[in-house]
């Protein structure tokens, strides 16, 4: 059995906390062991090996390689169908925590831009005209100061899903992740990657309903100590 981190788990879900750096999906080009390796003993299999479920290792969202925090699993694929209908839905509720480059002026603000492929770079998202529907909400936390540049720590809560959208939104934004690879600029990733080991964007809490019980549960994965600044 695999180290896994888990902050919940019953006969239907189980829910861990991803470190950063951990792939969650397997992959062609994944060499390395990804959760979804490391969660197949606790899932229950049906004969069908094409089913979404056991395609996806019982994983009903996903969360980036270098952010942390709560990830959620369904044992089964009753489970797992039940849940997916609660993300399509936007019935499950998200918060992740970040720490953005800059003081953040707004206290509350929503970000309602779409998102889509960059055009310039396949490898990226971007507010693209046409792209999908893509909104986040922020609150912020506080502002300080290191080494005399000012960052800001956010509240982030995803009402969409899109890909790395809230990372791409607060790049729109002018005030990138720290530590944020693909959507700070060479200059300010060399900057951050020197004070910190990691990207600062952390999957905090997830509230959703129960797949069995039909009881709300919140989730919380504790705030990596990167992030007390």
């Amino acid at each position: 059995m695999n180290d896994l981190d888990i902050l919940f788990e019953d006969s239907h879900i189980l829910a861990i906390n991803k470190p950063s750096g951990k792939v969650v999906n397997r992959s062609l080009t994944t060499v390395v062991s990804t959760v979804q390796d490391e969660v197949l003993d606790h899932l229950t299999f049906t004969d069908d090996e094409e089913s979404e479920f056991s395609q996806r290792g019982g994983i009903v969202h996903r969360i980036d390689k270098d952010t942390s925090g709560v990830l959620l699993i369904a044992k089964d694929i009753a489970s797992f169908k039940r849940l997916q209908k609660q993300f399509k839905r936007r019935e499950v509720e998200k918060e992740y925590i970040a720490v953005v480059i800059g003081e953040v002026k707004d206290d509350l603000f929503e970000i309602n831009a779409p998102i889509k492929r960059n055009p310039r770079n396949r490898m990226k998202y971007a507010v693209v005209q046409g792209g999908k529907e893509a909104v986040t909400l922020f609150e912020k936390v506080r502002v300080s100061e290191r080494g005399g540049d000012k960052l800001t720590v956010l509240k982030c809560f995803p009402k969409t899903g899109r890909t790395h959208q809230i990372r791409v939104h607060l790049a729109a934004y002018a005030h990138p992740i720290v530590a944020d690879n693909l959507y700070s600029n060479a200059a300010q990733f060399d900057k951050w990657k020197e004070k910190f080991s990691r990207m600062l964007l952390h999957a905090h809490k997830i509230t959703f309903i129960h797949p069995e019980s039909k009881a709300e549960i919140t989730i919380e994965a504790p705030v990596p100590h990167e992030f007390d600044i």
